[in-house]
């Protein structure tokens, strides 16, 4: 029950973090201040530097595993920033297209992605797992873990799909940007 009621209490700690950042204007501010590319590479990047974080925790740990409140700490402020800065930017990203259009894409697009992200992931785990034992690449302990240039084979594939996520961000950003700029022209 103690553990409940401090993640309760986390949870109603971001939440008014997220609506003193909206309410205060200071979400829109951010959004602003990074514009449209910069701010849907935000979140990607946030995952990033927490995935480097864990790298780092791991390296200075000797391998342990880190503390379950830095997942926590990374999760929630990750949780924020979306909610308070990246989701409004991200939606302003069907401005322009006509509403059948937008009830017909938008929908696909969300459960897509969702969908996708969360099985790949589960996928690339197993896959990552079956090429180390298929082609020995990294190095295996005493006890069957495997890790590659010394990392969990599972944090070198989130180092991975977040530089992804950050690249794919920034282009979509600007295929809008470029979308905007032709829109403009025909006004």
């Amino acid at each position: 029950e103690s553990d409940t009621a401090f993640l309760a209490k986390i949870n109603i700690a971001s939440s008014v973090a997220v609506f003193v950042l909206q309410a205060s204007g200071m979400g829109a501010f951010i959004a602003n201040s990074c514009g449209q590319r910069g701010t849907l590479s935000l979140i990607p990047f946030i995952r990033l530097c927490g995935v480097l974080l864990l790298a780092w925790w791991h390296i200075k740990g000797d391998g342990k595993p880190p503390n379950l409140i830095l997942f926590l700490l990374l999760d929630e402020f990750t949780k924020v920033v979306n909610f308070a800065v990246a989701k409004p930017v991200r939606e302003s990203l069907w401005r322009g297209l006509s509403n059948e259009a937008r009830y017909e894409a938008k929908p696909i697009v969300d459960t897509l992605a969702n969908r996708w992200g969360g099985g790949s992931a589960a996928f690339c785990a197993s896959a990552i797992d079956k090429l180390i034992d298929v082609t020995h690449f990294g190095h295996m302990a005493d006890d069957g873990t495997k890790s590659i240039f010394g990392f969990p084979p599972v944090l070198v594939l989130c180092m991975i799909v977040a530089v992804w996520w950050t690249v794919v961000s920034a282009d979509l950003g600007h295929i809008r940007h470029r979308i905007d700029l032709e829109l403009k022209k025909h006004q």
